[in-house]
């Protein structure tokens, strides 16, 4: 049989915003898995980041009060835009070939005593 398992390099640039700076991090680095699998057509076995580049970093900073003047508190917002690159070993399934089994239906229904009934049984 042939290799079907391939290794490449792929850029990804995702975004990610959270309440922290570790929070808008890890929501940008958990979306590359799900922008890698939306794109492929291969199955993917391993991700692998090797090197994460900060394109835009914006921290968001606004005072909240409660009824207009009560309670203000400053409330901050991070947002975060990085080209991640990986190494992605993927199994490339195009071509495989599958030998085919024609199987009868699960939906047929047996009738054990069908005979039975057409002979005009008392």
């Amino acid at each position: 049989m042939d290799e079907i398992q391939a290794n490449r390099q792929q850029a990804v640039v995702v975004t990610g915003t959270g309440a922290t700076k570790q929070q808008a991090f890890a929501s940008a680095l958990a979306t590359v898995q799900r922008q890698l699998i939306a794109e492929e057509t291969e199955t993917i076995l391993r991700i692998e980041p090797l090197a994460i580049t900060p394109l835009a970093l914006t921290e968001e900073r606004y005072v909240e009060k409660f009824l207009f003047f009560f309670f203000k508190r400053q409330r901050v917002t991070y947002r975060v835009r990085l080209q991640v690159t990986v190494a992605i070993t993927a199994v490339d399934l195009a071509p495989l070939s599958f030998t085919v089994h024609q199987l009868p239906s699960p939906d047929a229904i047996a009738w054990p005593r069908l005979k039975w009934f057409s002979k005009g049984a008392k």
